[in-house]
C-alpha cells in the first residue's frame, strides 16, 4: 500500500529511532488511509496496476519470509508458517506440513517446486518434504519428510526429461532423485565459502539448466559446471569479472535465472544470438558471453539478482522491461530497458515501484503478472497491455471532462469539454508511433456538448450554457451566439445535441423538448413534433440524423424515429402499445447505426440491438459480459467490432462470436468513467471516447493475445456430512468430481470456486446450472461462492463455468452429482406400508359401514312401520266414526249448508293427511294448516269450541322451513282428546313457534288449559273406549330419527310439564325439531 511506502521512506531516514517510527506508523496509519485511496486514483493512470493479497500466517504473527511459486495453471502458491497456501485472491486454501503436536515445526522455506507428477517439493529449515500428487489431494495436501538419512541441505531443484529431480546442495554434492524417490549423490568441487559470508547462498550449488536431457548445468558462486556421466567439469569462471561488496540486503535466490551477479539466459532471448556483446549501466560496462555449446548466454549484472523478461513468454511486459531487479535497500523493484544510444546498448531504469518492507521473493508468470512477496502481503503487478492513446489526461489547468467531437477538414479533431474546447492534432514521433497534441481554442466556450459542421471552416455548437454558437474553427473565431430569450424555462435550459432538420433549420435537443433554430432568421421556436401530449416535458439526450430519418433519444420516453419523408413516427419504449417495439427501459442515452444499418441503442439496461427493419430486438447485458449496464457510447471499428463506453469500463463486442471483452484502468485506460455524448469515429477509422479525465483514442484492439487457457477450480465445499453427522467445510485442492448425498432435512449445499485469471477478479464472471431442476445457465456475476438452499429431493448435476474479464470461457466445467434423499414418508417402503394400512383401514371401515347400514335399514323399516301406525292413529276408526256421526247429525239437525261445510272440512283434512304422509319432510306451513283444519273439524262436532292460538317468530319463514310430518298434530290431538273435560266451556290451545339460540332447531311450545297431565291420565284410564297411542308413537319416531338421521348438535327433543303443579291449569309440551 502507498501509505506503507510513505512510512517506509520515513523509516529509512529514522533508522536511529526505529521504535519511534513504529509507534508513529501504528498511530497514524489509519488516519492517513484516505490519502492512500486518493493516491490510488492517480496510480490508476500509471502504466501498471497493483493488487494485494493478505498472507495467511497459519495462526501465527508474521515473522518469516514467504516464498512464491506459480504452477503450470498459473495459480499462485506461497509458503507460510508450517504450511503452504494455494491462493486465488478470492479464495485460498492452506495445508500444513506437520501436525501442531510435533516438537519442531517449519518456519522458513527456501524452495517451492511442483514436478510433472503434480507433487509439491518443499525445502524448509527442518528438512525436505514431498506431497502426494495434487490429483489425489482433495481436502488437504499430504506431505511426508524425505532425505532424512542423506543429511544434506538443498538450495535448488530442477526436473529432467525423464522425471528425475536434480537438487543443488550446501554439501558439495548434487542429488539425483528418481520418480520413486531413490537418491543418487554426485560429488561436486568444494565451494569457496569465504567469498561473502553475508550472502550465505553463495555456498550452495545451484542447478540451473538441463542440457540434452542427460547433462546438468550447475553453478557454484560465479563458476559454471557441467555434470555429465557423474563427473563435474568447470565450464566457465566469471569470478574475476565483478567484485561485489557485502550488501545490507540478502537477496532471494532466483535460481532459474542464475545469481551472484550473473544471468544465464537462452541464446538470443535477451541479446543478439551467438554474440559476445556488452551494455552500459550508469557509466560502467557489463559483458555478455555466448556459450553456443550449451545454448546459453551469460551476462554480468549491475545487481546480484535480475530477472530477464523474454518477448516469447511475456510480450507485453517486454514493452516495459527487459530486466527486473531489487535495489540495495531491498524495498524497491526496478524495471530496466535495454535501449540503443549512439550504437551502444544502455540499460536504463524505466519504472520503479517502492514497497514498505523488504522484498522476500519475486516471480513473473507467463501472462505478465509480477508477484512480489513483502512482509505480510503479496503484491500483484500488471502493466498495461494495450495501446490506448491518452489525450488531455494531464491537462495542467483543470481536469478535462470530455464531451462531443467533430473532425475538421485538416483531419484535426475538435473536442468539447467542461474545461473548454480543444483541437486534437495527430502526429508521428521519431519511433513511428502515433502521438497527439492538444491546443485550447475558443476560451469563452466552456461546457459544450455537440458540434455540427456546416462548411469546411464553420460549425454550429451547443452545450449547457443555453446558447447556440456559430464558429469558424480555422480562424478560431466565434461568428455569433444566440439565445432563446423568450423561452419560459430559459433559466434552467441545457442543450445536449444539435442536428440538421431542414436546409434552413437546425433541431436542438434540450431538457425541455426539441427546439428549432432558423439559421437565416436567427430565430428559435419550440418543435412539438413528438407523438406525446406535452413535448416540453420530454428530456432529449441525443439526436441522430440520416438522409430520411431523425432518431430522438430521450431520458424517460424511449426512442422516437421520425420518417422525414412520410412524416410518421415509430416509437421504441417500455410497455409500448402503439406503432413500434417494446424495449426494457425508457431511458435511452444514445442511438447508433452500424454499417449494415442496424440500430444500436445505449440505455441504462445495457445495449439494445434492433434489426434494420425495426422488427426484432436483442438486449445485450450482464449475461453477455457487459458488467456495467449504463451504456453511453457506441461505435463500430474498421473490423466490424462494436465498442461500448459505460459509466464503468470500455467493452469490445464481437458480433460473430458473441464474445465480450472488458477494459479498465489496469488495461491501459486513463479512466473508467465515460461520459454521455462523447464518442466519435474519424475518417481514418480512429475511435475516440471521452470521459471524466480526458480522451482515449485507438484504431482497434485485437484480443487474440488475450487467449489463454482459462480453467475453473473448486476451492471449498460446505454441506451436511451424513457419516460425521454434522455440517462440514472442506478446502479443495483439485478439480475432481465428488458426489454428495444430502439428507432431506439438511438439503443445502455451498461451493466456492475461482478461475485461474486472478488479477482482475472483480470482473470475472461465473455461471451455474442445476440439471434436474433447471436447464438454463444462471449468472452469478463475480460471486465466487454458490449457495443452494432447500434443494428438493432428487438427483441433480451441478455445473459451474467461468469467464475472465476479457470474455474467455473456462476450458473446463466443474461438475458434481448431488443426491437429496426423500423424506421418509415419500420413500417406497413407507408408501407400501401406508398403502397396506389404508387398505386395512378401508376394509375395517367397509365392514363397519355395511353393519351400520344394515342396522340403519332395520331402523328405517321400524320407522316406516311407526309412521304407518301414526297414520292409522290419525285415521283411527273412532275418529272416522265420530266424523261420520257428525255428518248424520248435521244432516238431521242443521240442514244442507252446515253439512256442506262439515264435509268440506272433513275432506280437506283427509287430503292433507294423505299429502303430508307421502313425504319425508314438509314445510312448517303445511303442518300448521293441518292443525288448524283439524281443530276446525273438531269444533264443528262440539258445542264448546276450542280456541287455537298460533304464534310464530317473524324471522321464521314457515314456507321455507322443513320438518318431518305428523310431529305437532298428535300433540294437539292429545290435548283435545285427553286434556279437556266434556263440559269445559273455555277450551284454549296455544302453539308458539320460535328458533332455538343453539343450532338449527325450532322450538314448539303447545300449551292447553285443560286437566293437566295427572288428571288426564286418570281420565284416559277410565275411558276404555278410546285408547290413544299417538303420543307414544311420536316419541318412538323421534328417538329413531335421532339415531338414523341426525348426529350434530340439533336433535329431536320432547318434554312435558303439568302446569297444575304450580297452581296453574293445563299441560305444556315443548318439542325441539331440527330443520333445514
Amino acid at each position: 500500500m502507498l501509505i506503507d511506502v510513505v512510512f517506509a521512506l520515513i523509516h529509512l531516514k529514522s533508522r536511529s529511532q526505529p521504535s519511534v517510527f513504529c509507534k508513529m506508523y501504528s498511530q497514524y496509519r489509519w488516519f492517513v488511509l484516505p490519502f492512500w485511496f486518493l493516491a490510488l486514483h492517480f496510480l490508476g493512470a500509471q502504466e501498471y496496476k497493483i493488487r494485494e493479497i493478505s498472507i495467511n500466517n497459519n495462526g501465527e504473527s508474521h515473522k518469516i519470509r514467504n516464498k512464491i511459486y506459480v504452477d503450470e495453471d498459473e495459480v499462485l502458491w506461497y509458503s507460510t508458517y508450517n504450511g503452504i497456501v494455494k491462493d486465488f485472491e478470492t479464495n485460498s486454501m492452506l495445508s500444513t506440513f506437520l501436525d501442531k503436536d510435533e516438537k519442531i515445526l517449519s518456519t522458513y522455506l527456501d524452495v517451492i517446486f511442483i514436478d510433472s507428477k503434480h507433487r509439491i517439493w518443499i525445502v524448509s529449515d527442518i528438512g525436505v518434504f514431498i506431497s502426494n500428487s495434487l490429483d489425489d489431494s482433495f481436502d488437504r495436501v499430504h506431505f511426508k519428510k524425505i532425505l532424512e538419512e542423506e543429511k544434506v541441505s538443498l538450495g535448488s531443484l530442477i526436473e529432467d526429461c525423464e522425471g528425475n529431480i536434480w537438487a543443488g546442495t550446501y554439501n558439495d554434492c548434487v542429488l539425483k532423485i528418481d520418480p520413486s524417490l531413490k537418491v543418487k549423490k554426485y560429488k561436486t568441487p568444494k565451494a569457496d565459502r569465504d567469498l561473502n559470508p553475508g550472502y550465505f547462498q553463495r555456498s550452495f550449488s545451484f542447478v540451473e539448466k538441463v542440457i540434452d536431457c542427460d547433462k546438468i548445468l550447475f553453478r557454484l558462486g560465479r563458476k559454471l559446471y557441467l555434470l555429465e556421466d557423474g563427473n563435474s567439469v568447470l565450464h566457465a569462471d566469471f569470478t574475476a569479472s565483478i567484485n561485489y561488496s557485502k550488501s545490507s540486503y540478502l537477496y532471494p535466490e532466483w535460481s532459474f535465472n542464475g545469481g551472484d551477479g550473473i544471468l544465464i539466459t537462452e541464446n538470443g532471448e535477451l541479446f543478439p544470438k551467438s554474440e559476445n556483446t556488452s551494455y552500459r549501466f550508469e557509466g560502467e560496462i557489463f559483458d555478455t558471453r555466448s556459450m553456443e555449446d550449451l545454448g546459453i548466454q551469460v551476462t554480468n549484472l549491475p545487481f546480484q539478482e535480475m530477472i530477464p523478461i523474454y518477448k516469447s513468454s511475456n510480450p507485453y511486459l517486454k514493452n516495459h522491461a527487459d530486466l527486473i531487479a531489487i535495489d540495495e535497500s531491498g524495498k524497491k523493484l526496478g524495471f530496466y530497458k535495454l535501449q540503443q544510444k549512439n550504437g551502444e546498448d544502455h540499460l536504463t531504469k524505466a519504472h520503479e515501484i517502492s514497497f514498505p518492507y523488504m522484498i522476500d521473493d519475486v516471480v513473473v508468470d507467463k501472462y505478465d503478472v509480477i508477484y512480489v512477496s513483502s512482509y505480510d502481503r503479496i503484491r500483484k503487478i500488471k502493466f498495461n497491455s494495450h495501446t490506448f492513446h491518452k489525450i488531455l489526461d494531464d491537462y495542467a489547468e483543470r481536469k478535462v471532462s470530455a464531451r462531443g467531437f467533430s473532425e475538421l477538414s485538416n483531419k484535426e479533431i475538435l473536442a468539447a469539454s467542461y474545461a473548454g474546447t480543444f483541437k486534437i492534432k495527430p502526429s508521428i514521433n521519431n519511433y513511428g508511433e502515433q502521438e497527439y497534441s492538444a491546443e485550447k481554442v475558443f476560451p469563452s466556450l466552456n461546457y459544450l456538448r455537440s458540434f455540427l459542421p456546416t462548411t469546411d471552416s464553420t460549425a454550429w455548437c451547443v452545450g449547457e450554457h443555453k446558447k447556440i454558437s456559430n464558429i469558424n474553427f480555422l480562424e478560431n473565431e466565434i461568428i455569433g451566439q444566440y439565445l432563446f430569450e423568450d423561452h419560459p424555462r430559459l433559466t434552467h435550459m441545457q442543450y445536449y445535441d444539435v442536428a440538421r432538420y431542414s436546409d434552413s433549420t437546425l433541431v436542438i435537443a434540450s431538457n425541455f423538448g426539441l427546439q428549432e433554430f432558423d439559421i437565416h432568421k436567427k430565430q428559435f421556436r419550440d418543435l412539438p413534433i413528438l407523438p406525446i401530449d406535452d413535448n416540453r416535458a420530454v428530456y432529449v439526450r441525443d439526436l441522430l440524423r440520416t438522409e430520411d430519418k431523425l432518431y430522438v433519444a430521450t431520458d424517460r420516453n424511449g426512442l422516437f424515429i421520425k420518417d422525414l419523408t412520410s412524416d410518421t413516427f415509430v416509437t421504441l419504449k417500455k410497455n409500448n402499445t402503439g406503432n413500434g417495439l417494446n424495449i426494457p427501459t425508457n431511458r435511452v442515452y444514445m442511438s447508433f447505426l452500424d454499417t449494415a444499418e442496424n440500430l444500436w441503442m445505449g440505455t441504462n439496461s445495457g445495449v439494445i440491438f434492433v434489426d434494420k427493419d425495426v422488427k426484432e430486438i436483442e438486449v445485450i447485458g450482464k449475461a453477455d459480459g457487459l458488467t456495467d449496464l449504463n451504456v453511453v457510447g457506441i461505435l463500430e471499428d474498421a473490423d466490424g467490432i462494436m465498442w461500448f463506453s459505460t459509466y464503468y469500463g470500455l467493452f469490445r463486442y464481437d458480433r460473430e462470436t458473441r464474445k465480450m471483452a472488458s477494459f479498465f484502468v489496469e488495461d491501459g485506460l486513463t479512466f473508467n468513467d465515460f461520459n454521455q455524448n462523447s464518442y466519435y469515429k474519424s475518417s481514418k477509422d480512429r475511435l475516440f471516447f471521452g470521459g471524466i479525465n480526458g480522451i482515449i483514442a485507438f484504431d482497434s484492439i485485437n484480443t487474440t493475445h488475450q487467449s489463454r487457457d482459462i480453467k475453473i477450480f473448486p476451492t471449498k465445499f460446505e454441506y451436511y456430512d451424513r457419516t460425521k453427522g454434522r455440517e462440514v467445510g472442506i478446502n479443495v485442492f483439485n478439480d475432481s468430481t465428488p458426489s454428495f448425498d444430502l439428507p432431506y432435512y439438511k438439503n443445502s449445499f455451498s461451493t466456492s470456486y475461482s478461475i485461474n485469471d486472478n488479477f482482475n477478479t472483480d470482473y470475472n464472471r461465473y455461471f451455474y446450472k442445476l440439471e434436474g431442476f433447471a436447464d438454463d445457465w444462471i449468472s452469478l456475476d463475480n460471486q465466487t461462492t454458490l449457495k443452494l438452499f432447500s434443494i428438493p429431493p432428487g438427483d441433480y448435476d451441478l455445473k459451474i463455468k467461468g469467464f475472465n474479464a476479457t470474455g474467455i470461457e473456462s476450458s473446463n466445467e466443474l461438475s458434481y452429482t448431488i443426491h437429496v434423499s426423500q423424506v421418509f414418508y415419500k420413500r417406497l417402503w413407507f408408501q407400501f406400508l401406508v398403502g397396506f394400512f389404508l387398505i386395512g383401514t378401508f376394509v375395517v371401515w367397509l365392514v363397519s359401514y355395511i353393519t351400520k347400514e344394515r342396522k340403519k335399514n332395520a331402523l328405517n323399516l321400524t320407522l316406516i312401520e311407526l309412521e304407518r301406525n301414526a297414520l292409522r292413529a290419525q285415521m283411527s276408526p273412532h275418529f272416522i266414526f265420530n266424523s261420520l256421526s257428525g255428518i248424520r247429525l248435521k244432516l238431521r239437525e242443521k240442514g244442507l249448508l252446515d253439512l256442506h261445510n262439515y264435509v268440506s272440512n272433513f275432506s280437506n283434512l283427509m287430503r292433507l293427511t294423505l299429502d303430508v304422509t307421502r313425504n319425508k319432510s314438509i314445510p312448517l306451513a303445511k303442518e300448521i294448516e293441518y292443525i288448524e283444519n283439524y281443530v276446525v273439524l273438531i269444533n264443528s262436532q262440539n258445542e264448546h269450541k276450542i280456541e287455537l292460538h298460533m304464534k310464530c317468530e317473524a324471522d321464521i319463514d314457515i314456507h321455507d322451513t322443513y320438518i318431518p310430518p305428523m310431529i305437532l298434530q298428535p300433540l294437539v290431538e292429545n290435548s283435545i282428546v285427553h286434556g279437556f273435560m266434556k263440559d269445559q266451556t273455555d277450551k284454549a290451545i296455544l302453539v308458539e313457534i320460535k328458533k332455538s339460540p343453539i343450532g338449527k332447531q325450532i322450538v314448539v311450545v303447545i300449551e292447553d288449559n285443560g286437566l293437566g297431565i295427572v288428571q288426564a291420565r286418570k281420565k284416559q284410564k277410565n275411558n276404555q273406549e278410546h285408547q290413544s297411542y299417538s303420543t307414544q308413537i311420536l316419541y318412538e319416531r323421534l328417538m329413531l330419527m335421532n339415531k338414523t338421521h341426525y348426529s350434530g348438535e340439533s336433535k329431536y327433543e320432547i318434554a312435558m310439564k303439568d302446569l297444575s303443579d304450580k297452581g296453574g291449569q293445563g299441560t305444556r309440551v315443548i318439542i325441539g325439531i331440527p330443520y333445514y
